[in-house]
């Protein structure tokens, strides 16, 4: 019975010894070809992996670059620079979603391919957002036709991103793997979201508008125009401090002449509100839509551009060229004292947005970057006011203390900061016209009462409007209602200096007001209920006290584009056909009216000024 078990045990170790032999010979084998082809796998799955996660960022990238080129109508939309924005932007943006998908996928192939859709829907999505919310906030910035063409292009974006998202449900759902059908199908419709993009930028065809006729107007005598622009002035706070007697001149103002609300544009970028006022046309037409420019001499040799797809965007370009201040070389239209300068009447600019290099027509002229610290010989004019007007800059610590007396306690940094540079414009511009007594238009800009208004309007509105009693709102309130009351006082004086025939035009391109709604709630939190805000773009002020002029008369729908014409008619001088606003007729009394009748001229670009002819308009019926 031994002998014939041993015989198995026997035969089974022989039998097994082969078995092993082979199985061992084999592993061996096995790990040589792993260590001859492992490497080779790992670099293919690698790359494979890399590729995928890289698509959404290289589908991004050259939508934005389309993008950018709705935003900047002046950039030639050829094919070379696209392709050159394009590789900009895809350097970027594939590296982030290489970071962003990556730690994902890393050892997951098969993820790597299910994640690929949703993130194209992603990247789909995204874009048309961003598409949309361009067409709808720069309506304003951009021209008529393109705009139409983005909003044609978000749409169709917007329907790509819906089957995207469509399609990677159902697949996601039912747990299917995507045939060749599918595969095909979508990546068709990526790359026809780019040629839509494309093609709706190729069919925007600029409109060239006819060269306007010669305009001849009559040269004589015209009232003395003081345009006093208090950057971030409301009526909300005026009305409220005139009633109580803190702002005896502004209630002149209202009672002796007429006052608005003038609607300003959306977004708010101060150097496009203040040459819109200044031309009596919107940005996408005198051409100044934001407040930098950004050199672009990458996509195009001596291209800028002005409107960005999103923030990245900027951080991109300032890595290869800086931005800069938008400045007068952008704008394409004639702003209202270049006009009068035309028609020999003597103008003086100081601190007015996107003035810089200065004109040299005028008495003297200093744009807004003179008093940012940028004294180049083109940001003032004459050479010789310029270097004196540095010794008018006035420091926060030489504030005279009895101009703040009565604030008491600890003043803000800030609010002095804001009043020293008022105080260098108001001084400077005293001394200019004092030099130069035969300047007939005077246009000024004080930009301290925004930032006095940015941190504290809505503390004061608060105490105002709901009889709020706690210290913070208090001392708001406080702070705002001095900076207006000095800046009264101001407008004062600066009304007693001039003589003979005169009209003061007092101006703001956007107001302020209290955080409201989710910003409330959100103020709340942050500790921020007593800033004051402006993204919502709230209305402009505009108060005018003249020869001419009603008294006491409140001005229905006015536009910020309606002020120029309107200071037009009251220097009784015709209207341009080409302006985007209308003259404020409301304003004026009826014998005013009666003996100035409505007049008009093609075009102020084409300015002909011959002294003693009459002016060629056309007829009020045409």
């Amino acid at each position: 019975m031994d002998r014939p078990l041993a015989r198995r045990d026997c035969n089974r170790a022989i039998t097994v010894r082969p078995r092993t032999a082979t199985a061992v010979t084999g592993i061996a084998s096995s790990l040589d070809d792993h260590q001859n082809l492992q490497p080779t796998v790992g670099i293919d799955r690698g790359w494979r992996l890399v590729a995928l996660t890289a698509l959404p960022g290289l589908l991004a990238g050259a939508h934005l670059s389309s993008l950018l080129f709705f935003l900047n109508p002046e950039l030639p939309f050829e094919l070379l620079p696209w392709l050159r924005s394009t590789s900009i932007y895809t350097a970027f943006t594939t590296l982030i979603s290489v970071v962003v998908l990556l730690p994902w996928t890393l050892g997951r192939g098969n993820r790597a391919q299910r994640l690929l859709p949703w993130a194209i829907t992603v990247v789909l999505g995204v874009i048309a957002t961003i598409e949309w919310l361009h067409a709808s906030r720069s309506s304003y910035l951009l021209p008529p036709g393109i705009n139409n063409r983005l909003i044609k292009a978000a749409f169709w974006l917007t329907l790509a991103a819906l089957i995207y998202f469509y399609t990677a449900l159902l697949h996601t759902l039912n747990r299917r793997p995507y045939g060749w059908r599918s595969r095909i199908g979508l990546t068709l419709l990526a790359l026809g979201s780019v040629y839509v993009m494309a093609e709706r930028r190729e069919a925007f065809k600029p409109y060239a508008r006819p060269t306007p006729l010669p305009s001849v107007v009559e040269l004589e005598r015209r009232p003395t125009l003081l345009v006093v622009g208090l950057d971030g002035a409301s009526l909300d706070a005026v009305l409220p401090l005139a009633r109580q007697g803190r702002l005896p001149f502004f209630s002149r103002l209202l009672e002796e002449g007429v006052y608005a609300r003038p609607e300003s544009l959306s977004p708010v970028h101060r150097s496009a509100l203040w040459t819109t006022l200044a031309t009596g046309k919107l940005p996408f037409r005198h051409g100044v839509v934001a407040d930098r420019t950004y050199g672009a001499g990458l996509i195009a040799p001596g291209a800028t551009l002005q409107i960005l797809p999103t923030p990245l965007s900027a951080a991109i370009l300032d890595i290869f060229d800086p931005s800069r201040p938008v400045d007068s070389t952008v704008r394409r239209s004639l702003a209202l004292w270049e006009i009068l300068e035309q028609l020999e009447v003597r103008t003086g600019l100081v601190g007015w947005p996107a003035t810089s290099p200065v004109a040299q027509s005028g008495a003297f002229a200093f744009s807004e970057s003179y008093f940012g610290g940028d004294f180049r010989p083109e940001t003032a004019r004459p050479g010789d006011l310029a270097e004196r007007g540095i010794l008018f800059q006035t420091d926060p610590e030489e504030v005279d203390p009895a101009l703040v007396g009565e604030l008491g306690g600890q003043i803000p940094y800030s609010l002095l900061q804001a009043l020293a540079g008022d105080l260098w414009r108001q001084s400077l511009t005293r001394f200019l016209v004092e030099q130069r007594p035969g300047v007939r238009a005077l246009f000024l800009v004080l930009p301290g009462l925004a930032e006095v208004s940015t941190r504290y309007f809505g503390g004061f509105s608060a105490v105002e409007f709901d009889g709020e009693t706690g210290r913070p709102q208090q001392k708001a309130a406080q702070l705002v209602s001095f900076y207006y009351s000095y800046l009264d006082h101001f407008l004062a004086d600066l009304w007693e200096r001039q003589a003979g025939p005169k009209m003061l035009a007092v101006v703001s391109t956007y107001g302020f007001e209290a955080p409201e709604g989710l910003h409330r709630s959100w103020a709340r939190t942050t500790g921020r209920l007593l800033r004051g805000h402006y993204q919502h773009s709230p209305d402009g002020l505009f108060l005018a006290m003249g020869a001419g002029l009603r008294k006491g008369t409140f001005l229905d729908g006015a536009r910020l584009v309606d002020i120029m014409p309107t200071l037009l008619y009251a220097l009784r001088l015709p209207i341009s056909r080409d302006l985007d606003g209308r003259v404020l007729t409301g304003a004026f009394e009826t014998a005013f009216l009666a003996r100035n009748p409505l007049t008009f001229v093609p075009s102020y670009e084409t300015l002909v000024a011959q002294p003693g002819i009459p002016v060629r308009v056309l007829p009020l019926s045409e």
